[in-house]
């Protein structure tokens, strides 16, 4: 059964495409000022990769106070269930047309391998990139300089951090040509609708389990072994 769903809401869509534009921004002026190509000048690069840098590290601090002001950051949770079949399906179903292992709802928005790989680039991938790009920045700084005895190891590092911030990208693009309707998949991160499969029984299980964890109230009972049960999730299992 398909439905039409309000998935992205509108600061989401908003941090997607500017987070997008901006590692794509750095990167050209990153890779311009690691002498790979010549477009703007490497003294121009510089400054635009500074103001960029900051305006990332901006985004990041109102992107993290989003995701645990609205409980988003639990769509991150890594779980072991059903990454074997996520695997089977990128590896092989995905070319055979079988049936997809997961459906998108809006309250588990990602599949197992995209909560892993979402995961790593934000508590690995872009801590390092913003970690050693400020060392980069300031180890000459007049006053307070950041003192370090091999800043090529910071650079080396920043530089594997932005081939990996490519990888991650044309992976993302290739993926999303492997959905039933990419187009549409484009359009739910302008709009925020979108068109997915769904499990009625349990789509009415994860709103109210959605509705009880929001929820003020809260009932317990002591099990035979003095364990304090929520009766709500107990009723709801």
């Amino acid at each position: 059964m398909k439905k039409r769903t309000y998935i992205y809401r509108g600061f989401e869509r908003f941090w997607h495409w500017t987070q997008s534009l901006l590692i794509i921004l750095l990167g050209v002026t990153g890779f311009e000022i690691h002498g790979t190509f010549e477009l703007i000048g490497y003294q121009r690069a510089v400054m635009y990769h500074d103001i960029l840098a900051w305006s990332f590290i901006v985004l990041i601090i109102f992107t993290i106070f989003w995701h645990f002001a609205t409980g988003a950051w639990k769509q991150y949770i890594p779980t072991t269930e059903l990454v074997k079949a996520q695997f089977k399906y990128y590896i092989s179903g995905i070319f055979s047309g079988a049936e997809h292992p997961t459906n998108k709802t809006v309250y588990n928005k990602f599949n197992p391998i995209q909560r892993l790989t979402y995961l790593a680039f934000k508590v690995l991938i872009i801590p390092v990139m913003v970690g050693t790009g400020l060392v980069y920045m300031y180890y000459m700084y007049p006053d307070s300089g950041v003192h370090v005895n091999r800043l090529e190891l910071f650079a080396y590092l920043h530089t594997f951090g932005a081939f990996l911030l490519i990888v991650f990208l044309i992976v993302h693009l290739y993926l999303l040509t492997t959905n039933d309707n990419p187009v549409e998949s484009v359009s739910a991160m302008v709009t925020g609708w979108e068109e997915v499969d769904i499990d009625p029984e349990q789509e009415h299980k994860e709103h109210m389990q959605y509705a009880v964890d929001k929820s003020i109230a809260g009932y317990y009972r002591l099990d035979l072994d003095g364990n304090f049960i929520d009766v709500n999730k107990a009723w709801l299992g």
